[in-house]
């Protein structure tokens, strides 16, 4: 009983984030918004969040081929180091990387929505509101299968995996394939 009331909060507050979501979103898409928004969301950003992007990257560059092997680095790294309750450590652990991974998210819609036209944009927005809601709903039924005392660390994982995935994902459609190289020759053949 106690499970489910805390499930639907965590829904709502969930619904009623997304719909701000849903304005940043679209503002960012449009382009009539910086990625950042404004400048107090700029002096809010701090030190661990700066060292977090930075490490992320590497890991990124350094694992081009095997990019999702970053996924939950920042996060183990993060519950390793914590002193006290490890299972409490999980969930602000995991929100620190998503906190990163969200940011690519959201660069890689702007970048995705730069090239479309109105239309297309707006249905792009759509389709991250939908994945929005969808990955919402998933991870708070896969919190509430697990154990008491494990829900909020796992469906915190669940977010991050799954926003560090749609990030990646993004991020390959926007990148252009590398141009095939040419042989300077046609091929000779030996008999």
């Amino acid at each position: 009983m106690i499970a489910r009331s805390l499930d639907r909060r965590a829904i709502a507050a969930k619904m009623g984030a997304m719909m701000i979501l849903r304005l940043a979103l679209l503002s960012v898409v449009c382009g009539s918004m910086p990625f950042w928004g404004s400048g107090a969301v700029l002096a809010q950003a701090s030190a661990t969040l700066a060292g977090d992007r930075a490490q992320l990257s590497t890991c990124l560059r350094d694992n081009r081929a095997m990019q999702p092997s970053c996924i939950g680095t920042i996060a183990v790294a993060c519950v390793s180091a914590a002193s006290a309750d490890r299972r409490a450590a999980e969930v602000g652990c995991a929100r620190r990387e998503e906190a990163v991974w969200r940011e690519r998210l959201t660069q890689a819609v702007q970048q995705s929505g730069r090239s479309l036209d109105s239309g297309r944009r707006s249905r792009l927005v759509a389709l991250q509101l939908t994945w929005e809601g969808f990955i919402a709903q998933k991870c708070a039924f896969y919190g509430a299968t697990q154990r008491e005392g494990f829900q909020l660390g796992r469906q915190a994982g669940c977010e991050l995996r799954e926003v560090a995935m749609r990030a990646l994902e993004l991020d390959r459609a926007a990148t252009p394939p590398a141009p095939t190289r040419r042989p300077s020759q046609p091929p000779q053949f030996f008999r």
